[in-house]
């Protein structure tokens, strides 16, 4: 679907809130994470209205792991009801800090597969629940009761001294899921160090707010005590204060095999790091150029993506024993962190208790995979994933759930027809990771692990199949064209 519209007057405005979740005396944050007793610092929401003519649009960007697209198109669907508008008109784009607890009434644990969740006190989950969701649609009215015509300066920064590529190739053909910069950083695998920036000012020259896009992971405090935007706040405050204030939305970007400096790291950590990227940005603001606004159109198209084959039973089986050797490894040597081809974290950062719920996880799955054989049934030969892109003028951004590897980003964006592209992943929902060929083949937690756990549904997920990275790219680039050809 593609609208677009006829007025060379854009009309912009940004609203701010905070959703920083009450600490439960026994529950933790929200009443569903126990393990988070601590607010770092407080978590923040941004939201965007864009019109022309009646055309409008409602981008959220907040600091949330995120919920698979199932849920976030429930929450999408009860704000865009709220404020009268298409459940389309409603983008949701989280940070995926991994310091978010779990969102009330959510199935997504937050920032971590193994962090202990649920709905402990129900009556007081449902009130922080219909909280949250006040919050939002109060933003979102506000949003769109400031409307004021805008003028757009865009461009980018650059930061690439505080993230590398995760995914470490190893002698025999594998790959180690690296969690240390300086060793991440001896692989040369691809990270992308592009700050995409867009600022709304208005017919003065004053700044009305801005869109921040980089690709990386706020995971400097994962599966922690704290409740923290991670890097990306200390990065939002140094923009805001070089825009006087006016307010910067974070949106992720193709952040799948990315990472940021510290992993398991500390509050300081995750301040130094986003300082580092927020002052990047902030030097670059005066480069921006002026770019056209008209005209404002947006495009959504939702594929098909191929399954990989279901498992037979000896595959199954194998992949059973091989982890049940692991865990039954763990009595007698804690540290252990490999099995399969993948590692787990270092014996300081995960429990082996922690290693034991891990890799239970993935036999949960192996063993719903028996079942559906044993049931005569089959795997789902295919995942339905929606792409968007949305145009105003000179600027693009693309619009995708879960967490593609940064080259289909840069791919995208070279293939881009637009001076200003933004690449923007976590949006519409989490949906998993999404590697290239080659990164298929060459196996780890990201293409294969990940998809061994029943964690953003309550089925069966078979991993994406060899050519999806390229369907994503193809069709992000042909909405892309669709946009730029009106």
């Amino acid at each position: 679907m593609t609208q677009q519209t006829r007025s060379d007057t854009l009309q912009a405005n940004i609203a701010g809130f905070d959703f920083t979740p009450p600490i439960h005396p026994e529950h933790g944050a929200w009443g569903t994470t126990p393990g988070m007793t601590e607010v770092d610092l407080p978590l923040l929401g941004r939201c965007l209205a864009i019109r022309q003519d009646e055309r409008l649009l409602i981008w959220f960007g907040l600091d949330l792991c995120g919920n698979p697209v199932w849920e976030t198109t429930g929450l999408r669907a009860e704000i865009a009801a709220a404020v009268d508008v298409d459940i389309q008109q409603v983008i949701w784009s989280t940070s995926q800090t991994h310091s978010s607890p779990t969102l009330p009434g959510s199935n997504m644990p937050g920032g971590s597969s193994i962090t202990v969740r649920g709905n402990f006190d129900a009556a007081y989950c449902d009130e922080q629940r219909r909280l949250f969701l006040d919050l939002c649609v109060d933003a979102a009215r506000r949003a769109m009761a400031g409307l004021r015509p805008v003028r757009v300066r865009a461009g980018r920064g650059y930061c690439d001294t505080m993230s590398y590529n995760t995914r470490f190739p190893m002698p025999n053909g594998g790959v180690k899921f690296s969690r240390h910069h300086g060793e991440g950083l001896q692989s040369g695998k691809f990270f992308d160090p592009t700050i995409g920036l867009v600022v709304f000012e208005d017919d003065t020259g004053n700044p009305l707010g801005a869109l921040f896009n980089f690709c990386s992971h706020p995971a400097t405090m994962i599966n922690d005590k704290y409740v923290s935007p991670d890097w990306v706040g200390s990065a939002r405050s140094e923009i805001e204060t070089a825009l006087d204030g006016a307010p910067a939305m974070f949106v992720q970007g193709f952040c799948g095999d990315v990472n940021c400096h510290h992993i398991f790291g500390t509050p300081a950590q995750a301040k130094a790091s986003g300082e580092r990227l927020g002052q990047a940005a902030a030097a670059a603001l005066p480069t921006l150029v002026p770019a056209r606004t008209t005209p404002f159109a947006y495009a959504f198209e939702t594929i098909e993506l191929a399954c990989r084959p279901m498992y037979s039973r000896d595959e199954l089986e194998d992949a059973m024993a091989i982890r049940q050797s692991f865990i039954d490894s763990l009595d007698h040597d804690p540290t252990a962190v490999w099995f399969d081809g993948i590692n787990l974290p270092e014996h300081r950062q995960y429990t082996a208790d922690q290693k034991r719920a891990s890799v239970n996880g993935q036999m949960n799955y192996l063993q719903e995979g028996l079942r559906i054989l044993d049931a005569g049934e089959t795997g789902p030969p295919n995942l339905s994933f929606t792409l968007g892109a949305v145009r105003l003028g000179d600027v693009a951004a693309v619009l995708s759930h879960g967490e593609n590897f940064t080259a289909t980003g840069m791919k995208v964006r070279l293939r881009s027809p637009f001076v200003h592209t933004l690449v923007c992943g976590d949006t519409n929902g989490l949906f998993g990771y999404l590697g290239d060929d080659a990164e298929i083949d060459r196996g780890g937690y990201e293409t294969d692990s990940f998809w061994k756990v029943l964690l953003l549904t309550d089925s069966l997920r078979l991993a994406p199949a060899k050519g999806s990275a390229d369907r994503i790219i193809d069709t992000s680039t042909r909405l892309l064209w669709q946009l730029q050809n009106l």
